[in-house]
């Protein structure tokens, strides 16, 4: 039966509450027309712009334009979910009240003991919030009362926020994204490690802002003390700048046996860390950027937090901000120290000006470099003070393309350095560079009608890039002996860039008549997908020293990587650095990986390196690696994954670190792993820990 009832009981979300256009159909087993109104009997059912109200009776007043839903009340609309045991709205107003209520809209679920309305929020009394569907694991959180805007936001006062009928955690400002997790962090740790005692590690980040979080970091150490530290993270984003950082620290009365640091001293009883990163964009020019280490000495992560020190065991700290245009770049960017127990080359700032390359007619591109810098390198006894440098690159290319498959691009170049204090009994000291060179590749392909099922290889294509680059830079060692060797060569066993413009090691350079030869190849098969796929890749480069400095030969070590991945459940990768003068091999990588998806992974790994005690960089000379990995991972069940890791250490001669674990997954929203571990070798580390470590899901 068809009344005239407007959509008054529609509650839940604003969306639900725009007015009505249309007349609501309503069904009902038994219809009443009586003083008060119209009152439908009996699974009454409402339909309107694509809701559908459920009740054992709706009853309306036209006078007072009032409409009420009663018993076994359900509402849905879309992904939104009402259940209540009544319901009231108000036409002319249209605020509505909900009394003894269950709301669901994913990833949300809200109950209370009553509800008021209106077309833009819903303020729930008594609430219980919870992320995902109520459970004995499920993140809640608990307060008198909860305002909700739909789909948008969820707020409260003098929360508490926990684990499903257990919240301790007072919380006295939430306010948060209903896309964003209950709670944004959330993690306990509880094991044992010879070093440390018996531990207990707590985390917590809760919404204090829809864009601040804050909490902090707790942790029990029986052999050490406690160490605590404030967190927070900030993230939002509107139509002119984009923001996202985050901040982590701990401190600690040190009551263990702390040793020695990097450099030989003392480690002191209070230690500590904080660490903070940032960036920011404003608009679609101006981009910031920072990160913060302060570590009280050199091993404080090591010892409390050695998942973080795996990642960044020498701390970096700089701030910089760069402005693009629309064919340059300008910036300025600042490296301190905060940490005197690393050698830091620091910037007080730098000011740069990078210009793209630009025609500038007949086909020629220029490109321009010019910084301003403060330097200080406190590892230099000879530098007590800051040294300024002004640094300008300027070079001209033409590209040619002769055929379709190859290209040919010249280049000449200059660079003009100075510096306001110099040594070897100078004040200062200015250099003139020049350079001239090419950048040349051919690129050419095959395509061969095969198939194989088995495989998924459905034709396969061979691609081939030769490429030649060639630098000759004169006289680039001149003035060594006066330049404050500031920014000078780092540790690798990669080929590094070999323009003048591109090299960062400028205070230590040498004379350059270099010829690079290499050549990428790759073998491909189509792919439904993603159009195509990688079953092969091979690049091999080297250099050429046509002029070599002292103690060079003339080929550089021999770079080669091998990747195949013939089928979704295998991978090889091999990275093999060469010398052809003596063939000996300096460093090599493998991993050779086997999976199931879903169901169990194994990978082998090797690492080795050879030892040059004669190297000058890094100071001490370079110390050798190797050693054989083993991870595997296995799937119980839809609930438990079991986790195995060996590391065979060869110049030990023994297992540095083996760990044994079970990851148990609860409702993926939880992850706990179990874990055993025992390690030789590391100094600081205990020999055996144990530990039983809870993480919420990130969604």
């Amino acid at each position: 039966m068809t009344r005239r009832l407007l959509p008054v009981l529609f509650l839940v979300s604003a969306s639900l509450l725009r007015g009505a256009t249309a007349l609501p159909e309503i069904t009902a087993s038994r219809t009443e027309i009586t003083e008060a109104g119209t009152v439908f009997t009996g699974n009454a059912r409402l339909d309107y712009d694509g809701a559908l109200l459920l009740a054992d009776q709706i009853s309306y007043d036209p006078k007072a334009q009032v409409a009420r839903a009663v018993g076994r009340v359900s509402l849905t609309r879309g992904s939104q979910r009402l259940l209540a045991d009544e319901l009231t709205y108000n036409l002319e107003t249209r605020g509505y009240t909900v009394k003894n209520l269950r709301f669901g809209q994913d990833p949300l679920y809200i109950t209370g003991s009553g509800l008021d309305g209106a077309p833009d929020k819903i303020v729930i009394h008594d609430a219980t919030v919870t992320f995902s569907e109520p459970g004995l694991f499920a993140p809640t959180l608990r307060a008198g009362t909860v305002t909700y805007i739909p789909g948008n936001a969820v707020s409260a006062e003098h929360a508490y926020i926990g684990v499903g009928s257990i919240r301790p955690i007072p919380v006295p400002v939430y306010d948060q994204s209903v896309n964003d997790p209950l709670i944004s962090h959330m993690s306990a740790r509880v094991g044992y490690d010879s070093n440390l005692g018996g531990s207990l590690e707590l985390g917590l980040l809760a919404p204090f802002t829809r864009a601040v979080k804050l909490g902090g970091d707790l942790s029990i150490y029986t052999k050490r003390g406690v160490m605590f530290g404030p967190a927070a993270a900030y993230q939002f984003d509107n139509a002119s700048q984009s923001v996202r950082g985050s901040l982590r620290s701990g401190f600690i009365s040190d009551d263990g046996d702390r040793d020695l640091d990097i450099l030989g001293d003392p480690i002191p009883q209070n230690r500590g860390f904080a660490t903070w990163e940032h960036y920011q964009t404003v608009g679609d020019n101006v981009t910031f950027l920072g990160q913060v280490n302060y570590w009280s000495d050199s091993d404080v992560t090591r010892d409390f937090r050695e998942r973080e020190f795996q990642d960044v065991q020498t701390p970096d700290n700089f701030v910089e901000g760069y402005y693009t245009g629309e064919n340059y770049v300008v910036s300025a960017f600042t490296r301190f120290q905060p940490n005197d127990y690393h050698v830091v080359q620091r910037r007080l700032p730098e000011i740069r000006f990078d210009g793209l390359p630009v025609d500038v007619g007949s086909g020629i591109y220029h490109r321009v470099n010019a910084s301003i810098a403060s330097l200080e390198d406190k590892s230099l006894p000879a530098l007590s003070d800051p040294v300024n440098r002004v640094d300008a690159y300027y070079a001209l290319t033409r590209p040619f393309s002769p055929r379709e498959w190859l290209s040919i691009k010249p280049v000449a170049g200059a660079r003009f350095t100075y510096y306001d204090r110099a040594l070897g009994g100078r004040d200062d000291y200015s250099r003139v560079l020049g350079e001239i060179g090419f950048d040349a590749d051919l690129q050419a392909s095959s395509t061969y009608n095969y198939k194989n099922e088995r495989w998924n290889i459905d034709g396969l294509r061979h691609l081939v890039k030769p490429y030649v680059s060639y630098r000759a830079i004169g006289n680039a060692d001149k003035g060594r002996a006066y330049i404050p060797p500031i920014d000078r060569t780092a540790f690798s066993t990669y080929l590094q860039p070999l323009g003048l413009g591109d090299r960062r090691d400028i205070d230590t350079l040498d004379k350059t008549n270099t010829l690079r030869l290499g050549v990428d190849n790759a073998l491909q098969t189509r792919d439904p997908a993603y159009g195509s796929r990688n079953l092969a890749e091979l690049n091999v480069a080297t250099d050429w020293r046509l002029d070599p400095a002292t103690g060079q030969d003339h080929f550089s070590a021999v770079q080669s990587e091998l990747a195949l991945t013939p089928v979704n459940w295998l991978r090889f990768d091999v990275y093999a650095n060469i010398t052809p003068e003596d063939l000996t091999l300096r460093e090599i990588n493998t991993g050779v990986t086997f999976q199931d998806a879903g169901v169990w992974s194994v990978r082998v790994g090797t690492d080795f390196l050879k030892s040059d005690p004669s190297a000058t960089i890094p100071a001490g000379g370079v110390t050798g690696i190797q050693e054989y990995s083993v991870d595997l991972r296995y799937l119980l069940n839809e609930a438990f994954e079991a986790l195995a890791h060996f590391r065979y250490d060869a110049s030990l001669g023994s297992f540095s670190r083996q760990s044994f674990g079970i990851r148990q997954n609860i409702r993926n929203l939880w992850f706990i792993d179990y874990v055993l571990s025992f390690r030789e070798g590391d100094t600081r580390a205990g020999s055996t820990s144990f530990s039983v470590s809870v993480e919420l899901a990130n969604f």
